[in-house]
């Protein structure tokens, strides 16, 4: 009892001290916030992936970053990148809201899906492309559609971690499932 207790305090502790909010302005950090439409958009920070845009749209969910310039990419595959320079100033937020313009281009089936099971926030590359983050695609009502064909895919947490890196067949009218644990199966 007395063992989860102290557990339980040790974890609300460590989230209290890892929470923007706690950081101070003595040291020296400043905030990227991201209001952006599609909320689904991937965000890059000088190459480096984050997560998607929605999930830094508050001020107690801001990116914390040291002072500087940055290049911040704004990325969804239907629609066109985004791409800003960013002055981050010692605590203060700097905030980027845009509507992204869509490409406008619908293609023709048949399509495949792909889903993803298990991985936390990790960026899905195809063919050297970003397509998506893994929550995104984590049910089987929330999948990619994909033209039927061979892919080159690529799984990156956001602590650059490859957790996938393999050639996957997207076949029409079937889903792809990937899981994080190895597996991967289809289904009609």
């Amino acid at each position: 009892m007395y063992k989860k207790l102290s557990i339980c305090i040790s974890l609300l502790v460590a989230l209290l001290l890892l929470h923007p909010a706690a950081v101070g302005q003595d040291d020296e950090v400043g905030y990227l916030r991201t209001r952006i439409s599609p909320s689904v958009a991937g965000v890059f920070i000088d190459g480096k992936y984050y997560g998607t845009a929605a999930m830094f749209g508050f001020r107690d969910q801001a990116i914390p970053l040291k002072p500087g310039d940055y290049t911040v990419k704004i990325v969804d595959p239907r629609y066109k990148t985004l791409e800003a320079r960013v002055k981050i100033t010692t605590g203060k937020y700097a905030t980027i809201r845009r509507q992204l313009s869509s490409l406008n281009n619908q293609p023709e089936g048949p399509f495949g899906e792909l889903e993803t099971k298990g991985f936390g926030n990790a960026a899905v590359y195809l063919n050297g492309k970003y397509y998506a983050n893994t929550k995104e695609l984590s049910s089987p009502i929330r999948t990619l559609l994909l033209k039927p064909g061979t892919y080159q895919m690529k799984i990156v947490g956001t602590d650059d971690d490859v957790e996938r890196d393999e050639k996957i067949t997207v076949n029409a009218d079937e889903t792809l499932v990937i899981s994080r644990i190895g597996a991967i199966v289809r289904r009609r």
